[in-house]
């Protein structure tokens, strides 16, 4: 062997080595740790979760306030129609009557609250 292959092959050893190394380091040693993420940057079937949970807490204590409150952390534009779509898919995708009909109370506390909305484009002549 001469001397410009065995550098090339110290070279792809030392590139393989710190890439292991790299790796063994950010996924065991020190692996990220999200804490105190908002609500809005969950992924969609998460925020589904988060929906729901919320919804059991309403049948709990009835405080719509609250529960509106904390369904405007997840950033939806409409919180109502947000909650009653996940309602109506977990009633056609076969979910738990009760997490549905929880949904459907909260989407309908949430009816009586919050102003109907009205289109704000005019259909033009």
């Amino acid at each position: 062997m001469d001397g410009e292959d065995r550098g090339n092959l110290y070279l792809v050893t030392g590139i393989v080595i710190g890439l292991v190394l790299g790796l063994l380091f950010a996924w065991v040693i020190q692996p990220v740790e999200y804490l105190d993420t908002p609500p809005d940057s969950l992924k969609e079937i998460y925020k589904d979760q988060y929906r729901a949970v919320i919804a059991s807490a309403y049948e709990a204590n009835q405080d719509i306030v609250r529960a509106k409150a904390r369904l405007e952390l997840l950033g939806d534009e409409d919180i109502h129609r947000a909650v009653a779509e996940q309602a109506q898919v977990l009633l056609a995708d076969g979910g738990t009557p009760q997490e549905a009909q929880a949904l459907g109370r909260l989407a309908a506390a949430l009816s009586k609250t919050m102003p109907i909305s009205s289109p704000t484009e005019t259909l033009e002549e």
